[in-house]
């Protein structure tokens, strides 16, 4: 029985952490790097934090990715352009950052689209670029991904910056240990904190400057992550839903889960 029940362990793992994510179409790491390093910003934008980001990414002429909260990003509109002018790439990052393990397929379908759009709106420009809460990838997900036809990033390099008390040096020391084509999660804002202290993202913007110098020192190039198309299966995904019964209260039913 304890044999059993491990094997099934590791199919459900294997299931949640490569499967669903491969359907979803998500990407942890730069394909075909030689020596590519991907900066990446969730929870913004900050109106403190992130303007003294650009700022440090400015000086020392880095490009980085940076995944927008909706509600956020209307309410700071010339920052989120001042991303864009600067030659940074933009994606969505739901609208209000729920926690996707708690909400449904509808309700996460609106998230996704309601944060992509908030950002098109304010560029007149499709952002296909998108970053689930988390990096949670679940059933419900994969759907909403789907159909909000969006081109998702996780990563494989997380210095955890969005825990309460974390210094410059452990961020500095976690990308230092990352391989070509990594994809580095950092944060200039924060939402569903831990506590209050990590509201602060003063440690991560202090990393930021001595991260870029230690890539350097490694031979390391600094990338935008690439939106590319949305893929075709999603387009036939919507179209299947949208022009089959059967598929299609199959897929009221799964909205309603």
């Amino acid at each position: 029985m304890l044999g059993l029940r491990r094997a099934t362990q590791a199919l459900h793992t294997r299931w949640r952490e490569k499967t669903l994510p491969r359907i979803a179409g998500a990407k942890y790491a730069i394909p075909h790097a030689k020596g590519d390093l991907a900066l990446t910003f969730d929870d913004g934008p900050d109106p403190r934090f992130t303007p003294e980001l650009l700022d440090i990414l400015a000086e020392m002429r880095v490009v980085a990715t940076f995944f927008l909260v909706g509600r956020r990003a209307v309410k700071e509109p010339s920052i989120v352009r001042r991303i864009s002018e600067e030659g940074h790439a933009l994606g969505s990052h739901t609208w209000s950052h729920p926690d996707p393990r708690l909400a449904s397929t509808k309700v996460l379908l609106h998230e996704y689209e309601d944060g992509r759009h908030a950002i098109e709106d304010i560029l007149g420009a499709e952002v296909p670029l998108f970053r689930p809460p988390m990096g949670y990838v679940g059933l419900k997900s994969v759907i909403a991904m789907r159909l909000a036809g969006v081109r998702p990033w996780l990563w494989n390099c997380d210095p955890e910056d969005w825990r309460p008390g974390v210094c410059r040096e452990s961020i500095v020391r976690a990308v230092e240990a990352a391989s070509p084509g990594a994809v580095v999660l950092l944060h200039d804002g924060i939402e569903l904190p831990l506590a209050d202290e990590a509201l602060d993202r003063g440690e991560t913007i202090a990393a930021v400057r001595q991260v870029i110098k230690v890539a350097g020192f490694q031979g390391l190039r600094f990338t935008i992550l690439p939106a590319g198309d949305v893929c075709e299966d999603n387009r036939k995904f919507q179209q299947r839903i949208r022009s089959s019964p059967r598929a299609a209260a199959a897929h009221e039913d799964r909205m309603d889960d």
